[in-house]
């Protein structure tokens, strides 16, 4: 069943004249030979112009993972233009790969440690207080957890280590309860609205009951880190989730490929619409 964004994408794809329709990655096959390579479904050979990629799967195998990667770079090679680009979206499928490059692009983040060593993982929640372990690999608040007890954090951490699932601890930054998703196309700020947080859950995510806010203006300073953030990881789009600590405007993850369903009813504007024409100039070149 596709998503929102997706059924979306779909819909006014074809408002706009468009032959669109939702495709599961597991339908494609590739043949392979020394004349080249064809991609078809079900025996038949498709060509495609353009196709939005909202996800590789939800829970797929190592094995998946490659042949899927694989199959979307191969359609890049065919000339087969993809929104977001597998490259692009892999690097937010991975926090600490998205936290590397908007560092080094110059993107105020959250101090974070991403290890496998339990001691120095447990001298580090020591050192900050208050911390949050997540997921390398999550969306929508899933699996996050806030300690602030380091004994407890290393119970915690010491039982992930037992399956195999790496350290990503970030530093908690103190802020009101709300963080900020800016939806950025194409290099504009397309709307923004605030999370607000309910019951004082430190959550902020609108999977996790909080609830949006449309913002009534973005300053110049908030548009620059948000496209500047969207920029630095490749992506045409993103969602970037922004606190305001004490020190200023901070970056917490994008999202390669965001929900926006509640965005769409606080701001009344659908992403959806942006994204066909972009794909449309992009085709046309």
């Amino acid at each position: 069943m596709p998503d929102l964004p997706s059924r979306d994408l779909v819909r006014f794809s074809r408002w706009g004249g468009l032959e669109a329709k939702y495709i599961p990655l597991s339908r494609f096959a590739v043949a392979i030979s020394n004349d080249g390579l064809s991609i078809s479904i079900r025996g038949k050979q498709v060509n495609l112009d353009g196709v939005f990629l909202r996800s590789l799967g939800l829970f797929i195998d190592v094995e998946q993972f490659f042949y899927r990667t694989s199959l979307l770079r191969s359609m890049q090679e065919m000339g087969v233009e993809i929104i977001n680009s597998v490259d692009g979206l892999l690097r937010t499928r991975n926090k600490m790969e998205t936290l590397l490059m908007l560092s080094k692009g110059g993107v105020n983040v959250p101090k974070t440690l991403v290890t496998e060593d339990l001691l120095n993982a447990y001298a580090t929640m020591k050192q900050w207080g208050d911390a949050v372990l997540k997921p390398i690999q999550g969306s929508r608040g899933f699996g996050s957890v806030r300690v602030t007890d380091a004994d407890v954090a290393f119970q915690v951490m010491k039982t992930l280590l037992t399956f195999r699932r790496p350290l990503y601890l970030q530093e908690y930054i103190d802020k009101p309860n709300r963080d900020i998703r800016v939806m950025v196309i194409d290099g504009q700020v397309f709307g923004c609205m605030y999370r607000l947080s309910t019951n004082g859950n430190w959550k902020t995510n609108i999977a996790q009951g909080a609830t949006g806010m449309a913002c009534k203006s973005v300053d110049p300073e908030l548009a620059e880190i948000s496209i500047k953030a969207v920029e630095v990881l490749g992506l045409t789009y993103g969602g970037v989730d922004v606190g305001e600590s004490k020190s200023g405007y901070i970056v917490f993850e994008v999202n390669g490929s965001p929900d926006w369903q509640e965005l769409t009813a606080v701001t009344n504007k659908n992403p959806a619409e942006d994204l066909i024409k972009v794909m449309l100039k992009r085709l046309s070149r």
